[in-house]
């Protein structure tokens, strides 16, 4: 794995997971994976893991790359659905918990599903750009299919909380601000929760 690349990617986001939305950096991992023999380090941390991939069945490794592979495409589409949305301060709590359930679902695919993402895979393998790919400009109507009522109550609920969370914080630091500016005679705010994850669950529903 490009060590530059990596402090390249720490440098723009501060998240090395990011990189699962490039498809070619996937790619690219996947066969060097693929080439290597023998056991790579890295750090005690992440010894656990490193155990748990060794004890792994050569099926289930075959498995989790095909998952990565996969939301390596489709985490891409499912953000940009999301920000269609304007869902302002909340989209990345909620893209997380939509993460969260996408990666579910893909364990439990009906024939049909698991056939349009391998098809969707094979024509990732196209060099052609994205606005392009026939497949994966049907990626938020297979989206829309994987998640259910259940799942768009859980994110809407949770779109709510978060929404909740940042207008009580907004008000604390408003409330600290007028008492610092004008003192105890100032009679604070009074802010009221905007019902996002309402607004969310009636777009899907």
């Amino acid at each position: 794995m490009n060590d530059a690349i990596l402090a390249e990617q720490l440098r723009k986001t501060g998240n090395l997971m990011d990189l699962l939305n490039d498809e070619a950096w996937v790619r690219e991992a996947d066969a060097d994976h693929a080439s290597e023999e023998g056991t790579v380090e890295a750090g005690l941390g992440l010894q656990p893991y490193v155990e748990l991939l060794k004890n792994a069945s050569p099926e289930a490794l075959q498995r989790l790359r095909w998952t990565v592979r996969v939301l390596s495409i489709l985490l891409p589409e499912l953000k940009g659905w999301l920000e269609s949305w304007q869902l302002g301060r909340s989209l990345e709590s909620v893209y997380m918990e939509a993460q969260i359930c996408l990666y579910g679902h893909l364990r439990h695919l009906t024939p049909e599903q698991t056939a349009w993402i391998e098809a969707l895979l094979a024509e990732g393998e196209q060099v052609s750009p994205n606005e392009q790919k026939v497949v994966r400009a049907e990626a938020v109507s297979l989206l829309a299919q994987i998640f259910t009522s259940e799942d768009w109550q859980t994110i809407a609920n949770f779109a709510d909380q978060t929404m909740k969370a940042d207008n009580c914080e907004f008000c604390r630091s408003n409330d600290e601000e007028r008492h610092s500016t004008y003192g105890a005679k100032s009679g604070g705010s009074h802010c009221h929760s905007l019902s996002l994850g309402n607004s969310l669950w009636l777009r899907v529903v």
